[in-house]
């Protein structure tokens, strides 16, 4: 088993809502910035048959001319899709000297799952990998 060797995978794939508007910010060397809070709820019954909810809260951190798009057409509560890896964030806090981690999404793309915001153009270019798609008309629907 020694010689055994495992792919490392870092792919997440999420669908939720914004929890608050889109925060735009430029860092050093002038790069946009994009930072996306998102929350997603399952609900599943224990063995005992109790209904339950269970909810994530996750940061999502969106790169380049994307994150423009996203920040000027979705807000709080726009339901989105988001594809990306999982990175982590080290600090130490000021008050207690502790180091401190947290785990969010590299977003490589968000798309709106809205109606209404899925009409507009997405960014052009490299960024496209990184847009909303535009839905498929209901008439060209196969079945």
């Amino acid at each position: 088993m020694a010689d055994l060797r495992m792919p490392d995978i870092n792919h997440i794939t999420i669908a939720g809502r914004l929890t608050r508007d889109p925060e735009v910010k430029y860092v050093t060397g002038g790069a946009r910035l994009c930072n996306l809070g998102i929350v997603c709820s399952r609900k599943y019954k224990t063995k005992s048959g109790e209904q339950r909810e269970e909810t994530l809260f996750i940061n999502a951190a969106l790169w380049g001319e994307a994150g423009k798009w996203v920040s000027d057409k979705l807000s709080k509560g726009s339901p989105v899709y988001v594809e990306g890896s999982l990175t982590s964030d080290e600090w130490e806090d000021k008050n207690t000297g502790q180091k401190r981690t947290a785990i969010k999404i590299k977003a490589h793309r968000v798309q709106s799952m809205a109606w209404e915001d899925q009409k507009a153009s997405p960014p052009t270019g490299q960024q496209e990998a990184r847009s909303v798609e535009e839905p498929i008309p209901e008439d060209d629907i196969p079945f």
